[in-house]
């Protein structure tokens, strides 16, 4: 029978059981990759199959196929988390803890979801408390005036070094956002999507209309806003990460923007639905594959 596209989706505990297992056995440890994933909800969210959920399990098609994604299948070590900032995950500590792991392994690809959560909901309500009503161009130039996308790029630069500094040839693929069209819309939780856990929550978000209706009333200016705020992270973060001569030799970014341009690829402001996030995996894929082809040797 066909080997599956993963071994298993694991977290700390059983990924260290599994890796050793699998080293038991050296030629499927040789043709096997083993991936280091960290990151936010677009990672872990437990609404839908989340952009991870696509990389990790085969696509139905590839499934009635047989055909794994990466030929042998693979190992993903998971450490996501919904609601993440990446000042939070690259602070110090956070960088220590995720260090720890990164050498006592041999990873061949590290992906990376981080950086959204850093620019909305209670960031977005404390940098227009009390504004007047602006501009999308002027709203976005207030984000940029405090200081968020250095203090990112800083917080991601750290990381990036220091997983460099342990395996100076491991690539790290990060990704942007796409463009959110339903700017105000919370999550709806059901039985259906999330389990009993959803009797005992409301909703979740938004996290972006509702903090700034008082200063771009529109949802067309909304719209505009969000867009500036991902152009912004990838022109202030991801590309001098990517352009970086010393940085450059590992990171990379797949540009997931325009890809979801339909309400119902949605699920809520800023998470697609399974359908979404498994037309972003397909772009995702195919670097991925290109990564692991340089990094495994074809």
């Amino acid at each position: 029978m066909p080997a599956s596209q993963s071994l298993m989706t694991t977290r700390r505990g059983e990924f260290r059981t599994l890796y050793r297992a699998l080293a038991r056995k050296p030629a499927a440890f040789a043709s096997t990759p083993i991936v280091f994933c960290e990151g936010d909800s677009w990672f872990s969210t437990p609404l839908s199959m989340n952009l991870l959920d696509w990389l990790v399990y085969p696509a139905p098609e590839d499934e009635k196929k047989g055909v794994p994604l990466f030929g042998a299948g693979g190992l993903f070590f998971r450490t996501e988390d919904s609601g993440d900032l990446a000042t939070d995950m690259f602070a110090a500590s956070g960088i220590r803890d995720l260090s720890t792991w990164y050498r006592g392994f041999e990873f061949d690809l590290v992906l990376v979801s981080a950086g959204g959560n850093d620019f909305v909901d209670t960031f977005l309500q404390a940098t227009f408390r009390g504004a007047a009503p602006m501009s999308p161009a002027a709203a976005f130039q207030r984000v940029v005036d405090t200081g968020r996308y250095a203090e990112v790029l800083d917080r991601y630069r750290a990381f990036v070094t220091s997983f460099q500094a342990i395996r100076p040839h491991t690539p790290i693929l990060a990704h942007t956002y796409d463009y959110p069209r339903e700017l105000g819309r919370a999550a709806q939780l059901t039985l259906g999507n999330l389990g009993a856990a959803a009797l005992l929550k409301k909703g979740v978000g938004p996290w972006i209309g509702n903090k700034v209706a008082h200063v771009l009333p529109r949802i067309e200016q909304q719209r505009e806003f969000a867009r500036l705020l991902i152009d912004g992270f990838v022109d202030r973060v991801l590309v001098p990460l990517r352009d970086d001569r010393t940085t450059g030799k590992v990171f990379d970014f797949v540009d997931l923007r325009g890809v979801l341009t339909r309400s119902d690829q949605w699920f809520d402001e800023m998470h697609p639905t399974g359908a979404g996030f498994a037309a972003l995996a397909t772009k995702f894929r195919q670097q991925m594959r290109a990564k692991l082809e340089i990094k495994l040797g074809g």
